[in-house]
């Protein structure tokens, strides 16, 4: 029997707001029930089918944006250069490696962020910490701070704003070269009232992909029951500390017909750990019959800390893991199907080439949560990926 959206509701559930008010997010998931969904089922399933030519080694994956989208960069200047930059590090890959390259953003939805703690000091005050604009503001100051659930409305009409100009970027390309959207599902009082029926099935309609994030993928999990029961593709996160059994029973859950393009592992494992903990998990994966693809994100394992006191990441880190992500999937015999990136079109200095540029993280440094790599160093990790694909 399938579970009612009061069963997922019931289901543990991580990484969700305490919101002061219980009627005004009633009164918001009401209005969402009515709202047109942003994406339709057919689109979702033509996705499928794009990612069953990543599944079978014919195509290739890239999939970046920002870590925590700003709503007010909703405008079609705001979309034109993410998708202008994500069109330039896909056409670079497939030249690289003469296979077409599916481009899926984490935009039109990457408004809710998972954290580490629930609260952090800031001048000496503890408040609680910035969850994403869908929850509440980035500023300092305890009004900001305090979970207001009129944010998810407000972030629901940055996104359909943003899939309108999407719609405008894709007209006239071919599936393979359109620009998808993608988001952590991780806000249900988001998601669920989002979920619409096509003929006898459900699907999520607030986005051609949403993902399962490394703190909420239990199995039994409110997160995992969801994407469970939609006919999108569904992705999930997977860090060092994953077991065998943890990734069997994931695939089992989300993908229990086996079927090529359903399911996206994005391992997140870090340098130090990717090439003796991912090949046999990606061997479990496979022997259970799972066609999943496996991408890689080489960022959220490799987080230090500069002198500054910043978050950052180094990219001869990153591309480090990306070699050795590779060379566990070809020990393995999984499918090294792409690469999962946080970007920003802006020329920031948030992550650092190497050590001897730490120094200079911080200079320019906009991002609302953890570092992004410029155009420049985005460049240079998908060509050193794609490097290592010939």
């Amino acid at each position: 029997m399938r579970p009612s959206v009061k069963d997922i509701q019931a289901s543990l559930a991580l990484q969700q707001p305490q919101w002061d008010d219980a009627r005004p997010v009633e009164r918001v998931r009401d209005t969402l029930d009515t709202c047109p969904a942003l994406v339709t089922a057919e689109a979702a399933e033509r996705l499928r089918h794009l990612l069953a030519d990543v599944a079978a080694g014919r195509s290739l994956l890239l999939q970046a944006g920002d870590c925590a989208e700003d709503p007010a960069e909703s405008t079609p200047r705001h979309v034109r250069r993410k998708t202008d930059l994500l069109d330039r590090l896909a056409d670079t890959v497939g030249a690289i490696t003469g296979k077409p390259v599916l481009r899926i953003g984490r935009i039109a939805g990457q408004f809710a962020k998972p954290r580490s703690k629930p609260v952090e000091q800031v001048g000496g005050i503890t408040l609680p910490v910035f969850r994403g604009h869908m929850v509440n503001g980035p500023e300092p100051d305890p009004a900001s701070r305090r979970p207001d659930p009129e944010r998810i409305l407000t972030c629901h009409r940055a996104a359909m704003d943003i899939v309108r100009e999407l719609d405008a970027v894709n007209a006239g390309r071919p599936a393979a070269e359109q620009v998808w959207t993608s988001h952590e599902a991780l806000l249900l009082d988001y998601e669920l009232p989002m979920l619409r029926q096509a003929g006898t099935r459900r699907y999520l309609g607030s986005t051609h992909l949403p993902w399962i994030g490394e703190r909420t993928r239990q199995p039994e999990g409110a997160h995992v029951r969801l994407l469970a029961e939609v006919l999108n593709p569904v992705a999930c996160k997977i860090g060092s500390g994953t077991t065998t059994e943890d990734v069997t029973a994931l695939a089992d859950r989300l993908d229990p017909h086996r079927e090529p393009g359903r399911l996206v592992l994005v391992a997140r494992m870090g340098t130090d750990f990717v090439t003796s903990r991912l090949p046999p998990l990606a061997e479990a994966v496979r022997a259970a019959g799972h066609p999943a693809i496996w991408l890689c994100d080489p960022m959220h394992g490799n987080t230090i800390t500069s002198p500054a006191g910043h978050k950052t990441r180094l990219v001869d880190a990153m591309l480090a893991e990306i070699e050795g992500f590779g060379a566990a999937l070809a020990e393995s015999g999984g499918v090294n199907g792409g690469l999962h990136l946080e970007t920003t079109p802006d020329d920031v200095t948030e992550c650092a080439a190497d050590v001897s540029e730490l120094g200079g993280v911080g200079d320019r440094h906009t991002t609302f949560c953890d570092p992004r790599l410029n155009p420049g160093q985005a460049l240079r990790m998908v060509t050193g990926w794609a490097h290592t694909l010939r």
